[in-house]
């Protein structure tokens, strides 16, 4: 893991908790779900999925990074091979 990924997780979940907690007491307060109360809540659940996208696109690019050095010392060799045969 790097640093990223551990601030992202931090940030991830104390957002995740927070939320939650803000919002179940201000529903304990009301009593009620209000047209605003509706609206934290989507926003909540949507920072969320943003959170939840953004570690996996950092995964993701990990992943094609590691590809496309691979590809590269492919072809390299076979750039070497080739010029080799070449001699």
């Amino acid at each position: 893991m790097s640093g990223f990924e551990v601030v992202l997780l931090i940030v991830g979940l104390a957002s995740a908790f927070l939320g939650f907690n803000l919002i179940n007491q201000v529903y304990k307060i009301e009593g009620e779900i209000s047209w605003l109360m509706i609206i934290a809540i989507f926003n909540w659940l949507m920072m969320l999925v943003l959170f939840i996208s953004l570690s996996l696109a950092v995964d993701i690019s990990r992943k094609e990074l590691a590809e496309i050095k691979n590809l590269t010392e492919i072809l390299s060799k076979k750039k070497i091979l080739s010029k080799k045969k070449k001699k």
